[in-house]
């Protein structure tokens, strides 16, 4: 295991130096897996100066072991006293603010920024799901910008965050200089990023790959060993179905966060498990290890997000007066779990599951 050092401003951009000297005070509001791996990155840049805002429990666990990120090569980064705060009037020096924490948690977390910060801090919103933006609009006058984190962050030990995928950042189009700063540095750190101005169409496309979490947590199973069982790759692309259905209704692209366009990966998906293999190196190329983190919210006991998955997709036909029969049972099914039940989807409740829906749909 390798630590990398801090590394120095050698430019940061040349209009902003020679306004300023001081560093760019960013915060890392919900420090979570994606919130303490991001800010323990931009914790190696010498003209950022990182805070976090995180529960009590959290800034207990980082004063005894620090942070760690560890990325896809296996390089760590560490800080070792990293400034958190679990009360919110901290974020009143913040020029840049990183939300991300999660959706269901978003309307407590923006009433709390609405008190306390400052006019001109520049506001990202990193959750996942569709039409976030309206809900910060509803509480904050500040700058809102989306940016979408498509790759998986685990949580090995205390302190200790590891990304376990692949993919570029997507970010919201902008030329503000403190998103510029801060994708500079992440590309330091082997996190490409890329600026989209049809940031809806981003959103959709992570809708789409997160319709997985839900079948992952019912699986109980790593990430990998799910996808390489045909049943569960039959009802993840039912799923994406029911909802490239919807977006060729309503005229709505979805970005591909892979080489492969989103039309085709639910073909992709159906493919016998020896052609899989062949055909989705890149997409089995993941830590044997890895889960979502919808799993990771029913084992700690937590509300998920489904409601902004599978659920979007529910909600959105029935706009159409449309059924999603799949992802509305994906939906009851995580529920109930969410309530204690012990379900674990098996390939043989998949095959079951899926002639539900089939009957659902024909009747």
């Amino acid at each position: 295991m390798r630590f990398a050092n801090k590394k120095p401003a050698a430019e940061l951009l040349s209009d902003h130096s020679a306004k300023s000297s001081a560093p760019l005070c960013i915060a890392i509001v919900g420090a979570g897996a994606i919130g303490c791996y991001l800010g323990t990155m931009l914790c190696q840049f010498s003209d950022f100066d990182v805070m976090f805002i995180g529960r009590e429990r959290m800034a207990l666990e980082s004063a005894a072991y620090g942070l760690t990120a560890q990325d896809l090569d296996g390089a760590c980064y560490q800080v070792t006293s990293p400034v958190v705060y679990t009360e919110f009037e901290a974020l009143r020096s913040a020029q840049l603010v990183l939300v991300t924490v999660k959706a269901l948690d978003l309307e407590l977390v923006l009433t709390q920024l609405s008190r306390h910060l400052s006019p001109d801090s520049l506001v990202v919103a990193m959750q996942n799901g569709v039409a976030i933006a309206p809900l910060y609009q509803q509480f904050l006058t500040q700058t809102v910008l989306r940016a979408i984190v498509p790759f998986n962050v685990v949580k090995i030990s205390p302190g200790f965050y590891a990304r376990t995928t692949g993919a570029e950042m997507i970010w919201q189009q902008t030329e503000d200089w403190r998103i510029l700063a801060v994708l500079k540095q992440l590309q330091r750190q082997g996190i490409q990023s890329k600026q989209l101005a049809n940031i809806k169409a981003a959103e959709f496309g992570k809708l789409m790959l997160n319709l997985n979490n839900a079948i992952n947590a019912l699986s109980d199973l790593p990430l990998q060993q799910q996808l390489l069982q045909r049943p569960y790759r039959l009802l993840l692309a039912a799923a994406m179905k029911e909802l490239l259905d919807l977006c060729r209704r309503l005229n709505i692209e979805t970005y591909s966060y892979t080489s492969i366009p989103n039309s085709y990966i639910p073909l992709l998906l159906q493919t016998p498990n020896w052609l899989f293999k062949r055909l989705a190196k890149k997409m089995l190329a993941i830590s044997p290890d890895a889960r979502s983190s919808m799993w990771d919210d029913i084992q700690a006991g937590k509300a998920t997000e489904i409601a902004f998955l599978n659920g979007a997709v529910v909600t959105l036909a029935e706009q159409l007066k449309l059924d999603t029969p799949v992802n509305r049972l994906l939906v009851q099914l995580v529920k109930r779990k969410e309530q204690g039940e012990p379900i674990r989807l098996c390939p043989l409740h998949v095959i079951q599951l899926l002639q539900e829906a089939s009957g659902s749909q024909r009747s």
